[in-house]
């Protein structure tokens, strides 16, 4: 099979992570495998192109911020895209994010409409089928048409104009054009979602994300990383993930509410850190920060040398860091939101109403005890590496491409 796979990014950060992972495990398995994406690096890969210039990225950012219209720029990009595909022939296509600036919608649904090539859709988030939001928190506009967004100024943000009913409206007659076409979301709760919204008439499944938890993301020894990194094993240490804090969505105001209420219990380390959020810190003794990093090893060190993980997100699909958390062998304390509670079943972590500072708090110094009854270290481990492993989750995809293929074929009987 010939596939190729569409994204914002490629390995960085967690959808792009797993765009990686099935592109490696599908050229392991003999596969011809491409990946094209619009920001940041990665073309050092075999098969890996960027097709976006910066000034392009710069630009339609610029532009959807003054209009609203997000998907709408990029024409030269989404046609170096086409090309590409003139040239390779893709069996299958595999979309992942499609926002970020860097790709021109109709032109590409254009494109494959009018070519017939199959598509698979992994929705990371909620974009696809909403105005405007990645994530709509409690709004459910987007379920007959969007407009009056209340949250505009939230990714990908408009300062002035409000075209969301607008944009509900193209986005449905670009992506809902064609039959053979499968969406797929990592979680129950984006599944669920997606049925209800205009990809109804398509089918939708779940497929878990997967990660590496044999040789990148497993536990590490726990003394060794924290003398490496300054610690004692008398320290209760607690891990959160800073990428993304100015986001109001990460809810970094909680984990920070329960380091300023633990401050003589347990020191918090936020991992990804940017100085220019330093003003959340005042007078807050027990939180230290590390730079964003792209050094696995050092990750999963962290993760390792931690005795939990905390994942404050209002919103959120499936979130990689709480697997890779768990496969290094660190139970997760976690808000009841979307995906969320579908990761931390069976004893791996511990679920609280959202948005609820106390209950937070208190879940983290439950964690933080011998009686909290949560797996840990190999044994939380193993049900990541039983469950979410990148062969499993890359096999499931190639049985929904040869599904794909298998129905285009009959069409031509």
């Amino acid at each position: 099979m010939k596939i190729l796979q569409i994204n914002s990014h490629y390995n960085q950060g967690g959808a792009a992570r797993i765009v990686a992972c099935i592109h490696r495990q599908l050229l392991e398995d003999g596969e011809e495998s491409y990946v094209v994406y619009g920001r940041g690096t990665g073309e050092e890969e075999k098969n890996v192109i960027r097709i976006d210039k910066n000034y392009e990225v710069y630009l339609s950012a610029l532009l959807c911020r003054i209009t609203g219209l997000n998907g709408w720029w990029n024409q030269k990009a989404a046609r170096r895209l086409t090309a590409l595909m003139d040239e390779i022939q893709p069996d299958i296509v595999h979309i992942h994010t499609l926002h970020g600036y860097y790709m021109n919608f109709q032109i590409l649904w254009n494109y494959l409409n009018k070519h017939d090539i199959p598509c698979v859709w992994t929705f990371h988030d909620c974009h696809a089928f909403t105005g405007n939001c990645g994530y709509y928190f409690a709004c459910r506009r987007w379920e007959n048409g969007c407009g009056s967004c209340p949250d505009k100024k939230r990714y990908p943000k408009s300062q002035f104009f409000d075209f969301s009913r607008y944009m509900w409206k193209k986005k449905k007659e670009w992506f809902t054009k064609g039959d053979r076409k499968i969406i797929v979301t990592p979680s129950d709760w984006l599944t669920e979602e997606t049925k209800k919204s205009f990809f109804g008439k398509y089918p939708c499944v779940t497929i878990r994300n997967g990660i590496d938890a044999e040789h990148t993301f497993y536990p590490r020894d726990k003394a060794e990383c924290r003398k490496k990194y300054g610690f004692t094993m008398q320290d209760k240490l607690v891990l959160g993930m800073a990428a993304g804090f100015s986001d109001e969505r990460k809810g970094a105001k909680f984990l920070i509410g329960s380091a300023k209420a633990m401050e003589n219990e347990a020191k918090f380390i936020l991992v990804g850190w940017e100085e220019k959020n330093n003003s959340l810190l005042e007078g807050i003794s027990n939180v230290i920060t590390v730079p964003n990093t792209k050094d696995t090893d050092a990750l999963a060190e962290y993760y390792s040398l931690a005795d939990v993980f905390v994942i404050p997100s209002l919103a959120e699909n499936y979130a990689t860091v709480t697997l890779e958390s768990m496969a290094c062998g660190t139970p997760v304390v976690g808000f009841d939101a979307c995906g969320i509670p579908e990761q931390l079943t069976e004893n791996k972590g511990i679920v609280v109403k959202t948005a609820d500072q106390g209950a937070l708090t208190e879940a983290v110094r439950k964690a933080l005890t011998s009686e909290s009854g949560l797996l840990c270290g190999d044994e939380l481990a193993e049900k990541i590496r039983q469950n979410n492993s990148i062969k499993q989750m890359t096999e499931t995809y190639k049985e929904i491409y040869r599904e794909l293929l298998r129905e285009k074929s009959e069409v031509f009987i």
